[in-house]
């Protein structure tokens, strides 16, 4: 080999050299933070998370829209409330109405809930009176009040079916007698 081939072949080496040690610090630069526990960019919350915020949990309340369609209301709410009775609970706020302005609730006013007792994947609500007293002579709105109370309380992944009882009674109906509570309602109905 001549003298220009060798200096070729050492220069070319020298830089092989070059790079392969700065490839080695960048990557050891890199070891070392985490070694070190370096984390840059670390997201730091402006806050902490309450225990009430983790306890949080979301149901859907259903209610009418503009449209006279079923719609559904986020709630979130504190689960510990849920522990005791959740079916009570969310019927409650079911009856207590909607939060937003551009729904309603089709379910009448003064309206109370005696007792809601389960009954393997049926959920019995026995109301008061006033569910069918204070009620508009309407078909399309009385389908409205059953599929609020249904869609609402099938939520539950145990519960398929819903029977309604006026005070302790099946065999009552809607005043023009068009929807009997002798049948369960299911979310298909």
């Amino acid at each position: 080999m001549n003298l220009k081939n060798k200096r070729i072949l050492i220069i070319c080496g020298v830089v092989v050299i070059v790079i392969a040690i700065i490839i080695l610090i960048c990557c050891n630069i890199g070891v070392e933070k985490i070694e070190n526990n370096v984390v840059e960019n670390e997201i730091i919350p402006e806050e902490e998370i309450s225990d009430e915020q983790l306890r949080e949990t979301t149901i859907n309340l259903y209610f009418v829209n503009e449209n006279n369609e079923i719609a559904e209301e986020i709630r979130k709410v504190d689960s510990k409330i849920l522990l005791n009775n959740p079916y009570s609970e969310v019927m409650n706020l079911l009856l207590s109405g909607p939060k937003s302005d551009n729904l309603k609730s089709v379910i009448p006013e003064n309206v109370r809930v005696n007792s809601i007792q389960k009954s393997g994947e049926c959920l019995i609500i026995d109301f008061s009176k006033e569910f069918i007293e204070n009620q508009v002579d309407d078909v399309e709105i009385h389908g409205l009040v059953i599929s609020q109370i249904v869609d609402t309380m099938t939520q539950f992944t145990e519960i398929n079916a819903i029977k309604i009882l006026i005070e302790g009674e099946q065999n009552q109906c809607f005043k023009n007698g068009n929807i009997s509570f002798e049948q369960l309602f299911t979310k298909e109905d």
